[in-house]
């Protein structure tokens, strides 16, 4: 790693979440997953996000801007930890020093949700961050792979559905928390459209980006009968002991009105 000391220092600062989001760069986890997270801060859980890079590679803004608009989101989802790995944009790869690095990172955070990126998606930077922590996720867990942190294996790994058409697995009403979304996303006024800018135009930063994720959203809302959704898919099953209860949820119903 570039700067082993730096990384060290920043995963020690991390807090133990209960669900942790990982993405490539920052913005990623607000414009895709972020209201499952504020959801969770909502019931009472604990969460975090970590950032592998800055976003130094992005077209608009700077690594330093990105930063302070990161940790602006952060307080609006009511995060207990965001930390950046700080790897290099543009160049992230499933290595075995990625590995050791997100192990590392889940051992120290504990989480037991973990959401990465999609599998498949048009940025190879994501696709590297999902593809990591699908090995990491159960390295974390395997004692003798890199002793020296207790091993931890969360319970569930998560893949938001990203830019690529994708059925999820499962879908999270984030009707309650869906403009405190809206709101986390745009902290990021570096990145989006506007109008007096003389930056060039960016896929993100079309006039017409943020009303497509908002008609994402609506589309996973309306597969579950509630107004706003976020997509997932998983690899395993969902363990459980109550199908009644895990089915529990009645689509197209008023909130608070009984089936």
């Amino acid at each position: 790693m570039a700067n082993d000391h730096l990384t060290d220092e920043v995963i020690q600062q991390a807090a133990q979440c209960d669900i942790v989001a990982f993405a490539a760069h920052p913005d990623d986890v607000e414009l895709n997953c972020a209201g499952t997270l504020a959801l969770a801060v909502k019931q009472g859980r604990s969460a975090g996000i970590v950032d592998f890079c800055r976003g130094e590679l992005g077209t608009r803004g700077t690594p330093e801007i990105r930063d302070e608009e990161a940790a602006r989101s952060a307080k609006v989802l009511g995060l207990s930890s965001r930390i950046n790995l700080r790897l290099p944009d543009g160049s992230i790869r499933d290595t075995d020093e990625s590995r050791a690095l997100v192990v590392r990172t889940l051992r120290r955070m504990r989480p037991q949700v973990v959401i990465a990126p999609s599998l498949t998606d048009h940025h190879a930077d994501h696709m590297a961050v999902a593809e990591i922590l699908q090995r990491s996720f159960y390295l974390a867990g395997v004692a003798k792979y890199a002793p020296g942190d207790p091993a931890w294996r969360p319970r569930a790994l998560l893949h938001y559905c990203g830019s690529a058409m994708t059925t999820p697995s499962i879908v999270v009403d984030i009707s309650a928390v869906y403009q405190q979304r809206v709101d986390a996303a745009l902290c990021y006024e570096s990145q989006f459209y506007n109008a007096a800018s003389s930056e060039p135009p960016t896929r993100i930063a079309h006039p017409d980006f943020l009303d497509a994720i908002e008609g994402r959203a609506r589309h996973f809302g309306m597969t579950i009968g509630v107004k706003y959704g976020e997509g997932y898919t998983m690899r395993e099953p969902i363990p459980t002991t109550d199908i009644v209860g895990l089915l529990g949820t009645e689509p197209w119903t008023t909130p608070g009105e009984k089936p």
